[in-house]
């Protein structure tokens, strides 16, 4: 099978113009979807670079947002959104209801599990109810019990990441890690991202078993430039080196 490549975007970051273009003009087949982040006032597990992107110079509108999720809709890119619940917590649920009416269907929560687990099931079940499925996210301090918990409850495909948080280089032992996932984790997808610093780590993923990778800290510099094709030439690189490892 062939694996996926995902790639991470703030909505807003650098502006909403070029992140309407970028989505516009990425080659056809180069990706297999977009994961697109709202912007968060605590973007906990998000390394310096991914962080970056959520402050001052972000103007994020509901409006962008629509026209990027029809953009892609319009190409057939599949999509998934990421919010921090501490965000949607502040925000009384209303993101929740936009959402729904914007017809996002998949979406991650970093924060959920981890800081959140008393209030997990219910927002789970709220998700549900707005026709919005939960993508798992677990990485290796991931207690078994837990991965087996809410793989058991969702049905999307699984985020794990190799380190804590985005844009991190602490030395990890990439096939353990993507062995550990395998072994709790079976039947569904895996897409492997947080710490993925280059093409080789991404062979290394896929040679391992991984079903797929999501990057994003990799093209932050680019997108802050508004190099397109610098970071389009960066993507096809991560795309080359994941299907050559097949």
């Amino acid at each position: 099978m062939k694996p996926r490549l995902i790639i991470y975007l703030t909505l807003g970051f650098p502006d909403n113009e070029f992140v309407e273009d970028f989505v516009q003009n990425i080659p056809d087949g180069i990706i297999d979807g977009f994961e697109l982040g709202l912007p968060s006032s605590d973007p906990r597990y998000d390394g310096p670079k991914i962080r970056s992107t959520h402050g001052e110079r972000n103007h994020f509108s509901q409006d962008h947002m629509g026209r990027v999720l029809q953009t892609c809709s319009d190409r057939k890119i599949r999509v998934n959104l990421l919010s921090y619940y501490s965000d949607i917590e502040n925000e009384g649920g209303k993101n929740l209801q936009m959402l729904a009416g914007l017809s996002a269907h998949e979406m991650i929560v970093p924060d959920l599990l981890i800081d959140y687990a008393e209030v997990a099931d219910a927002f789970i079940s709220s998700l549900k109810a707005s026709g919005i499925s939960l993508i798992p996210f677990f990485n290796a301090a991931t207690p078994d019990k837990v991965i087996k918990k809410y793989v058991n409850e969702t049905d999307s495909w699984i985020y794990y990441g190799l380190q804590p948080s985005t844009g991190i280089n602490v030395p990890v032992n990439i096939p353990e890690v993507v062995e550990r996932a395998k072994s709790v984790i079976h039947e569904r997808d895996i897409i492997f991202g947080f710490g993925i610093r280059n093409g080789g780590d991404a062979a290394e993923i896929i040679r391992a078993g991984g079903h797929g990778i999501a990057i994003g800290s990799a093209i932050v510099d680019d997108l802050a430039k508004h190099d397109e094709r610098a970071a389009i030439l960066k993507i096809s690189e991560y795309r080359e080196a994941i299907d050559s490892a097949v």
